[in-house]
């Protein structure tokens, strides 16, 4: 054996540099958010196990959804907490079944499924990188029996492809343009999806406008909506009419405050060039 092997496999060498380590990595894990953040932007590998209640593999050049995830182990799932609690609040029929739209690596799916908030789902992802972790982490949760997985762009119709463009930060900001990748599209109305004792969940960067006009069955069957309002994306995307026209004679509770009820009017004046959530029931 050569003396750098036996350097390498010595476990005089090893024990206090294992211990050095322990220390050193401690405070990625429980330390400040700020020297985690720091942490997170540093390293050089380009995926990530992380969590808390759920396990993500995650791209670390995603600055977004992928840090949060390092940092607290979810992001934006309080959101459909509130949600929920409206509708039981409200007498509406609870959801069992979860249509996430722009289902990105599985950040709202998979942990509704492993607390129990539904029992099954719908997971509707276009991106190649987003769709590969999404599926990785389905297995590591131990969900993936429990989804179908839709890889594809949800439009107002059946399209051969739209175009992806891609945000090189953040994974939950690809949008569809006037360029970009090509991704199969579809309504939703053409997926066979279950139209009743669902929750369509909808973060699609401007596009919810199209989606709607496409959802005609979930609509008819006043499935209660989860969507994020941008009226800049929307505007951009030509979907701001059709949003607000597919929701106008339903209630609308802003999510990002509280969950109080107000209109998608009012929410249009406040936000005119910022974005909420809202529940539409």
């Amino acid at each position: 054996m050569s003396f750098f092997s036996i350097v390498t496999n010595s476990k005089l060498l090893r024990r206090p540099l294992l211990a050095a380590n322990r220390i050193f990595l401690q405070p990625l894990r429980s330390g400040p958010r700020v020297l985690r953040r720091a942490a997170y932007d540093a390293l050089p590998i380009p995926y990530l196990v992380t969590g808390n209640q759920e396990l993500f593999v995650v791209s670390t050049a995603d600055k977004v959804i992928g840090r949060e995830l390092f940092l607290s182990g979810e992001f934006d799932f309080a959101k459909l907490q509130l949600a929920l609690a409206i509708i039981d609040r409200e007498g509406a029929e609870r959801p069992e079944h979860l249509i996430d739209v722009g289902a990105n690596i599985g950040s709202i799916v998979i942990p509704a499924l492993k607390r129990g908030l539904v029992q099954s789902a719908t997971a509707i992802e276009p991106h190649p990188g987003n769709l590969r972790l999404l599926r990785a982490n389905l297995a590591l949760n131990g969900v993936q029996d429990l989804v179908r997985v839709v890889d594809a762009a949800v439009g107002a119709g059946d399209s051969a492809v739209l175009l992806l463009k891609e945000s090189a930060t953040n994974g939950g900001n690809h949008s569809i343009g006037c360029e970009g990748i090509p991704v199969s599209a579809h309504s939703l109305e053409t997926l066979g999806l279950p139209a009743t004792g669902v929750l369509l969940w909808m973060d699609i960067e401007g596009y919810e406008g199209h989606a709607l006009t496409g959802a005609k069955s979930l609509l008819a069957s006043r499935a209660p909506i989860v969507a994020e309002f941008n009226p800049v994306y929307l505007t951009h995307a030509g979907g701001f009419d059709s949003f607000c026209s597919t929701l106008r004679e339903r209630r609308i509770f802003d999510l990002g405050n509280g969950g109080v009820e107000t209109s998608l009017a009012n929410l249009s004046r406040i936000h005119r060039t910022t974005f909420t959530d809202v529940l539409a029931l």
